[in-house]
């Protein structure tokens, strides 16, 4: 009989709550909160099926109830993100058209590729966007697929299945952030152990000759990091975990350049892109025409290659490219970051920027790169330049930041640690200090 009592006022709340998704979590939680209420009643001495139905007459009407959590808990789909996806993608394909239509080299193999994987990318985005991101946040699946990740990526160094392997890498922040969400109030010893791992994990990359992958990754999961500890996500004081969590970061790049780049090639390579009229027959001659924007001598590289779209687009319509494309840049980023600090839990910030910052960096390391200031080449333009892999792994992306931003309602940052019982209208308390006593009076106000 008392389960009957709190199965029907269940079934009259979940009736008002019209997202099926959010139904059982949230009656899930109701029912516990109850549960618990009801035992602190039986601790009174009230029978077992008094005690629940006080309990349950304590929520309030069922109604009320469920047209609150309604209200509160509804999903979030951000169509106008979508609809950019879509517009950039098909724009992509008017750019990359117009580049094969003026060197008329492969128009028909490269183009049909791109046209055809577009409708496949919109459906995984469209799939992952409406699908259950919670269900990364158990540590053993979010673990299980960094592994799967890593070891993929690790067999898939091999030159003819190179790119798989670097696509495999540029998913692990997602997952990488999963986990650190299982780790709230952490110590040091947890947070130094994720900044090791945000620059060993991608190592494969480098493996595979990508250090702009292996940039990307590392970048993307310590930027996480630093935003966990920023937000609070460990123990400890905010500034000594900011703190804390570059120590690997420096340690791992100090190690790196000491051994890594101690070899003059490195140096010179570094030289000649500082300055490059040092060598303007050798490898300093692309940095310079692109600097002076003298794309005349780099007229066969910049009509072949989508890694220079921006470069062919100022040759075409003008220098006025350059600077719209940072503002545009600028004011995109400062626009999605806004949107992810108003999402209501840590947890769903931490994944929104596991997939959000792999985009922005691609974006702009793709506009320096045709400017003439980037050490390494990029990897797309994301949805403008060509290249179907990077392009489904783009949509992947997004379609989870999607995924995110809808079930933000449902985000928990865990457990919640709440008192066993109500507190009384009054409480007096008298502790005491030696010959003296300390005495607290604690009374309800509202």
């Amino acid at each position: 009989m008392a389960r009957e009592i709190l199965g029907d006022y269940l079934t009259a709340v979940g009736a008002q709550i019209r997202w099926r998704r959010a139904r059982r979590p949230l009656l899930r939680e109701l029912s516990d909160h109850i549960t618990d209420q009801a035992a602190d009643y039986r601790a009174d001495g009230l029978e077992e099926e008094v005690a629940l139905d006080r309990a349950v007459a304590e929520m309030g009407d069922p109604e009320t109830v469920g047209r609150d959590l309604d209200r509160l808990h509804r999903p979030k789909n951000r169509w106008g993100l979508a609809l950019a996806v879509l517009l950039l993608a098909f724009a992509g394909l008017y750019l990359q058209f117009m580049i094969y239509l003026v060197t008329g080299q492969g128009m028909m193999d490269i183009y049909v590729r791109q046209a055809s994987w577009l409708p496949v990318s919109l459906v995984l985005l469209c799939a992952l966007w409406f699908s259950d991101c919670t269900l990364l946040l158990h540590g053993h699946r979010a673990a299980q697929l960094i592994a799967g990740l890593f070891l993929g990526a690790l067999l898939l160094t091999n030159p003819d299945f190179r790119f798989w392997g670097l696509y495999l890498i540029l998913l692990l922040p997602l997952p990488y952030a999963a986990l650190l969400c299982r780790f709230r109030n952490a110590g040091t010893a947890a947070l130094l152990l994720f900044g090791l791992a945000a620059w060993v994990l991608p190592l494969p990359a480098l493996l595979g000759s990508s250090a702009t992958v292996y940039l990307i990754t590392g970048g993307t999961m310590t930027l996480v990091l630093l935003a966990a500890a920023g937000l609070g996500w460990f123990s400890g004081k905010r500034w000594k975990s900011l703190l804390m969590s570059l120590v690997p970061t420096l340690f791992y790049w100090g190690v790196l350049v000491l051994f890594r780049m101690g070899g003059g090639y490195c140096f010179q390579r570094l030289a000649v892109f500082l300055h490059p009229e040092l060598d303007p027959n050798g490898t300093g001659y692309f940095y310079l025409h692109l600097r002076q924007g003298t794309f005349a001598g780099l007229r066969d590289n910049v009509l072949s290659s989508t890694d220079l779209m921006l470069a062919f687009l100022a040759q075409w319509k003008g220098e006025w490219v350059f600077p719209l494309s940072a503002v545009l840049l600028a004011l995109v980023t400062l626009l999605l970051l806004r949107r992810v600090w108003k999402l209501r839990s840590r947890t769903g910030k931490l994944l929104a920027l596991s997939t959000l910052l792999p985009l922005l960096l691609q974006v702009g390391l793709y506009i320096l790169y045709n400017l003439g200031y980037s050490l390494f080449a990029p990897l797309s333009l994301p949805f403008l330049s060509y290249g179907a892999g990077y392009l489904l792994l783009n949509c992947l992306l997004v379609g989870f930041l999607l995924s995110v931003f809808r079930m933000d309602a449902l985000l928990r940052d865990g457990p919640a640690r709440t008192l066993s019982s109500t507190l009384p209208d009054q409480l007096d308390f008298h502790l005491p200090l030696g010959k003296v006593s300390l005495s607290i009076h604690f009374r309800r106000t509202s």
